[in-house]
């Protein structure tokens, strides 16, 4: 499969400053492509939630009937203590589980069971839990739980099928968009995320206040593009101000395959930076299939600064099971990148795949909680939250239970044997990040600086750590 371009080249002048600033690439008022008139057609539809049962389309309304007052309170503490030596799946004492949180022990002790191997018995518990977690209800935990169970049983109907997942629906992608828009509005998760990853970048790039004459960005986790539309609008607006000319634009996404969201967030992003003057390409490079050596089909032009964004998750999902990072770090080092900047979204244990489940519960709890908190505060309410639940969370929670393939090394030592070294963030950085979360919806969101890193957090639960690394 070859790489695929998309790109647009205008000499305009600057325009004047924008009164608007997309929260997505994808907004329809911030392009002129025909693509975007997928969202405008498909706007109202996106009204419908998809039913609890994804291969059950027959019940698209069975979304908006679950019960919304089986609510703990805010801010509720979750500690789960799971045994070291899980118990037989099969012994009467369990399958009646009288307590409260015994079927979130028996959700990991089926993660357990499919990790060594015993996939039939690990099939059988997670198949009792549908009576116990039949939708995504309850507590916030409760509902992490559900997405969690359904991720399994998804990972294994595929492993069976030995075949790939289907494409989304025109629907299903203007849903995760609207969901992405309404994530962005409730939590600063998506801001600082992009804040701290394009600071990293332009102040890695700029060189003795002088732009290159181009940029080649290579992202490993497009999603839907939000974070370049604001890089376009800073790369323009830093020219701007100096009176000089932008530096073109060259993105690489590395993604699993292309899907209608890659495409979308591809034409998009160049009609965004055609619309400021700026000329922006994107190249998109699968590697479904074989894994890293995909990476040989990016093109790297000798002299041309080089700014890499990985996300640990992704790296996972995207490489080879048997040597996961050897490929990358070959290519880091090929590519001898001015800033490498690691975005990780997934704040916990992925040393096997039932503790990545186990701690996995605590922190998506704690990310649905701190987003319904949010949207009590501004009266958005739960049916917000299900959106996003929907379009944002249960595809992370499915990537975490994809990206599993055994024991992996900490993601830092693949950095650092591709020499690279992290590199604090500068104060001005630090500064702006405390004002981006200080102006959040809801209280409880924390900025601090860890060794080279700066963390996110909710009530002292981590939710994002960015680092910036360099050679």
């Amino acid at each position: 499969m070859k790489s695929t371009k998309t790109t647009n080249n205008n000499n305009t002048p600057f325009p004047t400053p924008l009164s608007y600033e997309p929260t997505s690439v994808l907004d329809p008022r911030a392009t002129s492509s025909p693509a975007s008139a997928l969202s405008a057609a498909t706007g109202d539809q996106c009204n419908i939630i998809p039913p609890s049962n994804p291969l059950d389309e027959s019940d698209t309304l069975s979304w908006l009937l679950y019960e919304k007052d089986n609510l703990s309170p805010p801010l509720k503490t979750y500690q789960l203590n799971f045994p070291e030596d899980l118990l037989d799946p099969f012994q009467p004492q369990i399958t009646s589980f009288p307590h409260e949180y015994n079927h979130l022990e028996v959700l990991v002790q089926a993660s357990h069971l499919i990790q060594t191997g015993d996939v039939q018995s690990g099939h059988q518990l997670l198949t009792r839990l549908n009576q116990y977690l039949p939708t995504p209800s309850g507590v916030p935990i409760h509902r992490a739980a559900f997405y969690f169970k359904e991720a399994l049983l998804s990972a294994l109907a595929l492993h069976n099928r030995s075949t790939d997942q289907t494409p989304l629906s025109a629907v299903e992608v203007v849903c995760r968009i609207n969901a992405q828009r309404l994530f962005s509005d409730l939590s600063p998760i998506p801001r600082f995320t992009s804040f701290t990853a394009n600071q990293s970048i332009l102040e890695a790039l700029d060189t003795n206040g002088q732009p290159p004459p181009s940029i080649h960005v290579i992202d490993f986790d497009l999603g839907l593009g939000g974070q370049w539309s604001s890089f376009s609008q800073a790369v323009a607006a830093r020219s701007c101000l100096a009176r000089m000319l932008p530096p073109a634009i060259r993105l690489t996404a590395v993604v699993q395959n292309r899907t209608p969201e890659t495409t979308l967030a591809a034409e998009n992003l160049c009609d965004f930076g055609q619309s400021l003057g700026l000329h922006f390409s994107v190249d998109i490079v699968c590697v479904a299939g074989i894994g890293f050596h995909a990476l040989g089909r990016i093109h790297l032009v000798p002299g041309e600064p080089v700014a890499v964004v990985l996300s640990p998750t992704k790296i996972c999902l995207k490489s080879s099971a048997t040597e996961p990072y050897k490929l990358l770090q070959h290519f880091l080092q090929c590519a001898v990148p001015r800033v490498v900047v690691s975005v990780d979204t997934d704040c916990f244990t992925h040393t096997s795949l039932s503790q990545s489940v186990a701690s996995g519960l605590e922190f998506y709890g704690t990310l649905i909680e701190s987003t319904e908190a949010a949207a009590a505060s501004t009266g958005m309410g739960d049916e917000a939250v299900r959106r996003i639940e929907w379009g944002i969370f249960r595809p992370k929670i499915s990537d975490v239970v994809g990206s599993w393939s055994g024991q992996l090394e900490p993601f830092q030592e693949m950095l650092t044997r591709a020499r690279l070294t992290p590199v604090g963030f500068s104060q001005n950085v630090m500064a702006q990040a405390e004002w981006l979360v200080r102006g959040a919806s809801v209280d409880g969101y924390h900025v601090a600086r860890r060794d080279a890193s700066l963390v996110l957090s909710w009530h002292g639960k981590d939710l994002v750590v960015t680092s910036a690394w360099r050679s």
